[in-house]
């Protein structure tokens, strides 16, 4: 039981550590307007599939997609995020190759139908791949710190959210 309180807790508190890293509610926020909060998910979540497909098959012991996710607000004018997360869990006893993923995933994003992609450096020294998108979207890949894992947080297109439609729900 403890061990899962810290696990929601370190979710919880790496979610809202990288929540900076992908923007901040400012007027100004691209907003895809056409997006509904199904598409939004579904575009989020396609690019978490792909992004886990990085991860070399031998190594993956399960895939893990969160089948919901919470709305984070991109704008005071009612605009919202989408944002889920990945885990890819790692076969006991293997490694993944942190640097030669994250290379991977901003070679193949970077520039790519308007994303540009880059590879940071996290709190423990580990390489992370940042992939940032049209209307605010966002993509984060990294290691789970004890290295049985990898994460990947997504963040999809700004998009209006309908009358009637509650931030506080899970979609």
């Amino acid at each position: 039981m403890k061990r899962r309180t810290l696990t929601a807790l370190m979710t919880g508190a790496f979610l809202a550590l990288t929540l900076t890293s992908c923007g901040s509610p400012t007027e100004g926020s691209n907003v895809a307007e056409s997006l509904t909060v199904e598409d939004a998910k579904k575009t989020a979540q396609d690019m978490e599939t792909e992004l886990a497909a990085f991860i070399p098959g031998d190594l993956v012991a399960s895939i893990d997609q969160r089948p919901t996710g919470v709305l984070l607000r991109c704008s005071t004018q009612g605009s919202y995020q989408w944002t889920g997360a990945t885990t890819v869990r790692i076969v006991p006893g293997k490694r993944v190759d942190a640097g030669a993923v994250t290379a991977a995933i901003v070679a193949a994003y970077d520039g790519k139908d308007s994303l540009a992609a880059v590879v940071e450096t996290t709190s423990d020294g580990e390489p992370r791949a940042h992939i940032v998108g049209a209307a605010s979207s966002g993509y984060l890949v990294s290691e789970e710190p004890d290295r049985t894992a990898v994460r990947i947080a997504s963040f999809s297109p700004c998009f209006t959210l309908p009358e009637g439609m509650s931030p506080a729900d899970k979609y």
